[in-house]
């Protein structure tokens, strides 16, 4: 614009005055030269500055870039995250559970310990009547059991305690009463040879009243009531084929049962159901 306008004024002058002195024109030259240059200088400062603006925008497009590789580079970051972390509870929850199967392994094996410290004992204060054969003392699947053939404890079909069997009783006892800390559980036990009687309609209630009154006797002679409780099973659990007598008089017994510590399985089975 403003080199438009010394051109104007150029012609005006022109016109008006009919003629142009010399200095007048190299002034207006001189005035147009530096124009041109200030105007050289405004377009290189454009350029220049252009220049800059793409290389901002080629800077900003790059950003962009590296930010949207970052966002993902932290998305894939986040998933391993999570994956670590899955890994690692279902570690401790492994970790957790082998530490409760290992206490508890520890737990039966102290109790396997103590039981057979227990049945020793049992043993030797029994030894007496175990060689007399009026009873037998074993391990069976984890629990101490004594067993005493029904002829030492009752006449046929009944279930009073007859007098030998009193004092057989009486020696059990106290040494069951010496385990304040353990359960023990008296069952009855008889062939399949059906008994039918006004007391008694069939082995169920016979071997059950048989066990009943062992119990009575025992509490009697110290036993704590809170550990020890009677059971019949009648002839469904027998130990022999009641196909022959010797069988069938293996099968009517009196079994006196150490119960397990079942605190220990019962402590890590709601562990395991959740």
């Amino acid at each position: 614009m403003k080199y438009s306008g010394i051109i104007i004024l150029i012609f005006v002058t022109f016109f008006a005055t009919g003629c142009v002195t010399k200095g007048t024109y190299e002034a207006t030259v001189a005035e147009l030269d530096k124009t041109k240059s200030s105007l050289s200088d405004a377009q290189t400062r454009i350029s220049l500055q252009n220049a800059q603006i793409d290389a901002q925008k080629i800077a900003l497009e790059k950003n962009r870039q590296e930010i949207e590789k970052t966002k993902k580079e932290l998305a894939k970051l986040n998933e391993k995250k999570a994956a670590l972390e899955k890994e690692y509870s279902d570690t401790q929850a492994l970790l957790n559970a082998s530490q409760r199967k290992l206490e508890t392994m520890s737990q039966i094996e102290a109790e396997t310990k103590k039981r057979n410290e227990i049945y020793a004992r049992f043993v030797n204060q029994l030894q007496k009547m175990i060689d007399a054969g009026q009873l037998s003392v074993s391990i069976e699947k984890g629990r101490i059991v004594i067993n005493l053939p029904d002829n030492i404890l009752f006449k046929t079909g009944h279930a009073n305690v007859n007098e030998e069997g009193q004092k057989v009783l009486k020696q059990i006892a106290g040494v069951l009463k010496e385990f304040k800390d353990r359960k023990f559980q008296v069952e009855g036990h008889t062939d399949n040879v059906p008994i039918k009687s006004a007391r008694y309609p069939s082995n169920w209630e016979l071997s059950t009243a048989r066990a009943l009154n062992v119990v009575h006797l025992m509490t009697e002679e110290g036993v704590d009531p809170k550990n020890i409780s009677a059971a019949g099973y009648g002839e469904f659990q027998p130990r022999a084929n009641n196909e022959t007598p010797e069988g069938r008089k293996l099968n009517r017994r009196i079994e006196i049962i150490m119960l397990p510590n079942l605190e220990i399985l019962s402590n890590e089975l709601p562990k395991v159901m959740k």
